[in-house]
């Protein structure tokens, strides 16, 4: 590891890659430190506990057709589907039927309207208030919702959903996402294992102490989750200004975890791939994604509050939830047939705490004022700082790359 170099760039998940790629392709000295022994951050793909790759974080080209990942698929070999998840809601007795379903699609799309009208109306306040009290469907957007954001609408401002950049493209990456990002970021130099400690920016070169040791440089670029900075995993000398610890303040860590379970046999054969939805009074925030890539098997989705408090109390009760949950949708006799099961854990992760951001009802700007550097030294880039892309490692990726832009100008 150098002991002085032009920038350091704190993380090497999809912002910190993407940002190393084009800062090296500019020219500048750099040094990447990773407090974790991988690369990939919140994309990582499991390769061992089942037969088939199995994407513990990130998982969908979202936005595909303007994702730069799917250029990068294309150009690695990564295969990919072209298509969207369709979906089938059980009400605790049986499946509704393809009407009723129908009903509740239409439903959920006039409310996400409603949310996205007001917020570029400049409304910043709950998505919840757009929940109609006598709307029969409002339990099940109340989980759809949270299941897609990571946190209650009760928690969400509009202005997250009116600006996020959705092109009706989700499609699932077969070979893996994380190992997509891995394989994309396997030529950026990364010094693993560690962390970063402190970052004393006051004097005229910016002194990063890390685990390994003390770097030098003219410029940083902090890519960490905005839960690592609210914790204060990285200390700063002197302090953030109060603009730029308002700003973190104003977006919460969202929380969305997994169960995946292989099955011994396509106990599921004859049904297209799809999200089983929960619609019963007391139903949790989760759901099911049935026989994706007409692979035999189930995977548990989690979020919000019952994902935190759930999985908090590790894998093994979360994989017994996941069970009980499984057998009301398909019956008991499908648990005989789990020759396999993995729980995700990002919400006691060390480096992350948590899945991806959330901007609070009342946050205005905060993620265009994450992304502010300071007095042209202190950089940051991440899901949280993209107003258009959060909660996306193709959000990451543009961060990183639009970072280092503004980095080249201010270091030139």
């Amino acid at each position: 590891m150098q002991s002085s170099c032009d920038l350091v760039i704190i993380g090497a998940g999809a912002a910190g890659l993407a940002a190393a790629k084009a800062a090296t392709a500019a020219g500048l000295n750099i040094e990447v430190v990773e407090a974790a022994g991988r690369i990939g951050g919140r994309g990582l793909t499991d390769t061992s506990s089942f037969p088939a790759p199995f994407d513990l974080g990130c998982q969908w080209l979202h936005a595909a057709t303007i994702n730069p990942y799917t250029k990068i698929a294309d150009r690695l070999g990564f295969r990919y589907r072209r298509s969207n998840f369709n979906y089938r809601i059980h009400d605790g007795t049986w499946w509704l039927n393809d009407q009723l379903v129908h009903e509740f699609s239409a439903d959920l799309g006039n409310f996400y309207d409603r949310v996205a009208t007001a917020g570029q109306a400049g409304e910043d306040v709950p998505a919840a208030n757009f929940i109609t009290a006598d709307d029969p469907w409002g339990a099940l957007i109340r989980r759809a919702y949270t299941g897609y954001m990571a946190a209650a609408p009760e928690t969400v401002s509009t202005y997250d959903t009116a600006r996020f950049r959705f092109t009706e493209e989700d499609w699932p990456v077969e070979d893996g996402y994380g190992a997509l990002i891995q394989r994309d970021g396997e030529d950026v130099e990364v010094n693993l294992d560690c962390p970063v400690k402190s970052i004393d920016w006051g004097e005229k070169e910016i002194m990063v102490g890390t685990a390994k040791g003390m770097i030098f440089c003219r410029a940083v670029l902090v890519t960490v989750s905005v839960a690592v900075l609210q914790a204060e995993r990285i200390k700063f000398f002197p302090l953030l200004p109060d603009w730029k610890l308002g700003a973190i303040g104003r977006i919460q860590m969202g929380q969305a975890e997994k169960v995946g379970f292989w099955l011994k046999r396509d106990v599921l054969a004859g049904l297209d791939p799809h999200f089983a939805m929960m619609n019963w009074e007391g139903a949790p925030t989760a759901g099911f994604l049935m026989r994706p890539f007409d692979r035999p098997m189930a995977t548990m989705f989690a979020s919000g509050d019952f994902a935190r408090d759930l999985f908090a109390q590790g894998s093994d009760a979360a994989i017994a939830e996941a069970k009980s949950l499984l057998a009301k949708l398909c019956g008991a006799d499908i648990l005989k047939e789990i020759s396999a099961a993995k729980a995700t854990s990002w919400v006691t992760d060390p480096f992350h705490l948590g899945a991806y951001s959330v901007l609070s009802p009342g946050g205005g700007e905060a993620r265009t004022e994450l992304a502010q550097p300071i007095d042209n030294r202190l950089f940051f880039a991440g899901e949280a700082t993209s107003p258009d892309g959060f909660s996306t490692a193709h959000g990451a990726y543009n961060s990183g790359v639009t970072a280092i832009e503004a980095i080249k100008q201010a270091l030139a």
